[in-house]
């Protein structure tokens, strides 16, 4: 049996980061991105981390979807206090139906400390959600 998805109005919201775990992730979304009419990319506080976005933040993995036939807007927010509370406020905001991600576990003092996105998502998630590590 065959199950059809409707392409959806609102879109995906993929929570970039310019790492190894979020390129897994959107790789693997590709065939539902695709379907998409579009696809949001959020990019949380660019200038921190390990200078993984290049000089325009969004640039790259916008390109790269775009070459693989998906309609992409990228939407860079400033470095949030809660990372995982801020992603899914603005998956509600845009009305999106799936959010795309890549996980990344710490120790455990480090997620007991600081907390941790996938965390966050995973206990509080409103949406659909492809994660990949």
């Amino acid at each position: 049996m065959r199950v059809s998805f409707p392409p959806s109005a609102s879109g995906p919201l993929v929570a970039w980061n310019g790492s190894l775990q979020a390129a897994r992730a959107v790789t693997a979304a590709l065939p539902l991105l695709r379907r998409a009419g579009k696809v949001t990319v959020a990019i949380f506080d660019p200038r921190s981390g390990d200078e993984a976005h290049g000089e325009e933040p969004g640039a790259d993995i916008a390109l790269y979807l775009a070459r693989h036939g998906v309609s992409v807007e990228v939407t860079v927010r400033p470095g949030p206090l809660d990372i995982g509370n801020d992603i899914l406020s603005l998956a509600a905001d845009l009305n999106s139906d799936l959010l795309v991600m890549g996980c990344y576990g710490h120790s455990r003092f480090h997620e007991l400390m600081l907390g941790g996105a996938t965390r966050t998502i995973l206990a509080t998630m409103t949406l659909p959600v492809l994660l990949a590590h």
